[in-house]
C-alpha cells in the first residue's frame, strides 16, 4: 500500500468478513450515533447531514494507487472505518470505481440509521452485502445505548431497514450488539425478535462488547446468554465467533504482527501508542491486536484507566 494512503487501510482480519480491505469514507468519528460501546471512542457531535466529507478525487487517487501496486487475495472490500460511510455523498462513485478495478465483493458496514432516505437506499443496493446494526427497538434505550444525532427516530430507522429489504436483492447481515443491563432484558429481546422478523435479513449476527468502549457502562453479556437467546432469532441467527486460533492470513497480517510484537517487546503500549509509532489507523490496530490476543501472542492489562498491551513472556 502507498505510504500516503489515509483512507485505505488493511487488509485487516474481520470476524464477519475474513480478510478485508477497508475504505474509510469519512473523517475520524464522523457518525450519526455516539454508541457507548464504540471502540473508537466518543463522537464529538453526531450528525445526519450528508456531504462529500472526504472528496471523491482523493478517494479515487488512493484506491487506484492500491490496485495498481497490490496483488493479493481479499475476501471483501469493506466500506467502513472511522464513522458512518453512508454520510458521504461520494458513496455511489466509490462503488462504481471499485467495480471497474476489482472483482472482489464489496461490503457496506453501516449503523443502518439513514436507510429511510430513498437516495441512500438507491446508492447502497450496488454493493454485494450490507451489514447494518440494530441494537434496540425502544426509544429510551436507543437514546441511552446509541446516543443518536437529533432527529433520528428508531421507528423510522427500522422502517428504513424494512424498505431496504424490499428493494435490495443482495445479502443483509444484521448485527445486534448486547450490553449488560441495557438491551438484554426479556421485553427488549421480544421487541428485537419482532423487528428482525419484519426486516427479514439473510443473517442475524449476535454480538457483545469485546473491547473497551466509549463509556464504562458498556459491559459485555456472557456467552451463555447469547447461546440461550440465539434460537429466538431463528435458523439464520449466529453468534459472531472470535478469530480462529489457527487462522493464517499469511504475510498480509504477519508483517504488521511482527512490527507490533517488536514494539511491545521493548515496552507495553496502549493502542494509541501503537497508532502513533507505526502510522496505522485505529481500526487497523484494533483488528490486529484482537487477532494477536486470540492467538495468545499478547495480553492486555489495565493501568491508571488505560489499557496496555504487552507480550506474553
Amino acid at each position: 500500500m502507498s505510504p500516503t494512503s489515509t483512507h485505505i487501510f488493511g487488509p485487516v482480519p474481520s470476524r464477519r468478513l475474513g480478510l478485508s480491505l477497508g475504505v474509510d469514507l469519512v473523517p475520524f468519528k464522523t457518525c450519526t450515533l455516539d454508541c457507548i460501546y464504540c471502540e473508537l471512542g466518543k463522537t464529538a457531535t453526531p450528525a445526519t447531514k450528508r456531504t462529500e466529507y472526504v472528496p471523491y478525487l482523493q478517494l479515487k487517487s488512493e484506491i487506484e494507487a492500491f490496485f495498481s501496486s497490490e496483488d493479493r487475495k481479499l475476501d471483501y472490500i469493506t466500506l467502513s472505518g472511522s464513522g458512518e460511510p453512508t454520510l458521504n455523498t461520494a458513496l455511489p462513485r466509490v462503488i462504481k470505481l471499485l467495480r471497474k478495478l476489482t472483482k472482489t465483493p464489496i461490503a457496506l458496514l453501516t449503523n443502518g440509521t439513514l436507510f429511510n432516505d430513498p437516495e441512500v437506499r438507491r446508492e447502497a443496493v450496488a454493493v454485494d452485502v450490507i451489514l447494518p446494526s440494530l441494537d434496540v427497538v425502544s426509544e429510551d434505550l436507543f437514546t441511552a445505548l446509541n446516543r443518536p444525532a437529533p432527529g433520528l427516530d428508531i421507528k423510522e430507522i427500522i422502517a428504513g431497514l424494512i424498505k431496504l429489504r424490499h428493494e435490495y436483492q443482495g445479502r443483509i447481515w444484521l448485527e445486534i450488539l448486547f450490553c449488560r443491563g441495557l438491551n438484554d432484558n426479556p421485553q427488549e429481546i421480544n421487541r428485537l425478535v419482532k423487528a428482525v422478523t419484519a426486516i427479514k435479513p439473510d443473517k442475524i449476527q449476535l454480538n457483545t462488547v469485546v473491547r473497551p468502549g466509549a463509556m464504562a457502562e458498556a459491559v459485555a453479556v456472557e456467552q451463555t446468554f447469547l447461546k440461550k437467546i440465539l434460537p429466538r432469532f431463528g435458523s439464520q441467527a449466529e453468534i459472531i465467533a472470535p478469530f480462529a486460533r489457527n487462522s493464517d492470513y499469511g504475510s498480509t497480517i504477519g508483517k504488521a504482527e511482527e512490527t507490533i510484537l517488536a514494539t511491545l517487546k521493548r515496552r507495553p503500549c496502549t493502542r494509541n501508542d501503537l497508532e502513533q509509532a507505526l502510522g496505522l489507523k485505529s481500526v487497523e490496530v484494533i483488528k490486529i491486536l484482537d487477532l494477536m490476543l486470540e492467538k495468545g501472542k499478547i495480553k492486555a492489562l489495565e493501568h491508571s484507566g488505560e489499557r496496555y498491551y504487552q507480550t506474553i513472556s
